[in-house]
This record gives C-alpha cells, sequence and structure tokens, in this order.
C-alpha cells in the first residue's frame, strides 16, 4: 500500500493535492506529488504512537500507521505524517535547522484541514497498551507489581521510588 492508494481508498488525495498547490509553486507540484505518492505505508505494532514518518539520508522511506484506531482518528493520523513528509519533501536543502512540529510543519498542516497539534489519543490504542502489560518485577518492601512492555534488565538494581524498597525482577 502507497500514500496515494490509502488516501485514494479514504477519499483524501484530492485534499491532498489541494494543500500541495496552495503550499508551492506550480513548477515543482508534480515532483512532489509524485515522490509524496509512492511512499510505502506500512503497520506499526507501537502501542504508544498513532503513527511515524520514517526517512533515512533525506529519502522518505515509509509512513507507519497504527491501525487499532477509530476511522475519523486514522485519518488524522495519516494527515498528521503526510503533513510530516510533505513538509521534509519540500523543503530547501541549505535549510538546515528544522523541528518536527514546528512553523512549517504547522503551516502544512493547517493546509491538509487539521489542527497542527503534535499527539492524537486513542482509546482503542490504549486498550492495546494496557493489554500488552505483563509483570516485571516485585517490590520486596511492599509488594508493588512494575508491569511493562518490556522487561528490566536483570542485572540492574532497581528501587520503589515511592517506599524505597528493592524492585525483585521476575
Amino acid at each position: 500500500m502507497t500514500v496515494k492508494s490509502f488516501a485514494t481508498a479514504q477519499d483524501l488525495w484530492g485534499r491532498i493535492e489541494d494543500a500541495v498547490k496552495q503550499r508551492l509553486e506550480e513548477k515543482v507540484v508534480d515532483a512532489l506529488l509524485q515522490r509524496l505518492a509512492g511512499v510505502p505505508i506500512k503497520s506499526s505494532r507501537a502501542s504508544r504512537t498513532l503513527g511515524a514518518y520514517v526517512f533515512k539520508t533525506g529519502e522518505p522511506v515509509c509512513i507507519r500507521l497504527q491501525f487499532v484506531q477509530s476511522p475519523e482518528s486514522l485519518q488524522q493520523t495519516f494527515l498528521h505524517e503526510v503533513a510530516h513528509a510533505c513538509d521534509h519533501l519540500s523543503h530547501q536543502p541549505k535549510k538546515i535547522q528544522r523541528r518536527d512540529h514546528g512553523s512549517d510543519w504547522q503551516i502544512w498542516a493547517v493546509a491538509l484541514g487539521i489542527p497542527p497539534v503534535r499527539c492524537g489519543e486513542s482509546a482503542e490504542l490504549a486498550q492495546l497498551h494496557r493489554t500488552r502489560l505483563k509483570p516485571v518485577a516485585v517490590c520486596q518492601k511492599c509488594g508493588f507489581v512494575l508491569r511493562r512492555i518490556r522487561r528490566l534488565n536483570r542485572r540492574g538494581d532497581y528501587i520503589h521510588s515511592p517506599c524505597g524498597g528493592r524492585l525483585k525482577t521476575l
């Protein structure tokens, strides 16, 4: 699946085209749309982030989306990541200082018709995260059970800050 195929299926490609035409000079619009259209979309296993735009050495690699969210939230997340891709693909090569959710990205977000905010929320994703938590340590003083997705380093010496007891890894 690519950005264009996903956007077309979600009836969002026209909105993306309009935003690019609105923001850029006519001579570079087709080139950016062509590069953007071919960016792959991959499913994310993350349980804390709704999506991510991934690039390496200046070239787009993919957009990762967590599909465990409502259809409206999925569209917002997709457009959020497309704003990152547009910001990245349209910046001037000499402009080194860029912020992930800086003013340039915010202008792209508004052009795509989404609020220029850093994080979204999804009740479905929060539930998925809770189901993945497993016990990894127990406080030897108060019996508190620490739950995480990843285990603790077994060589580490961990303290339960509320009571000061030592955490024993499981």
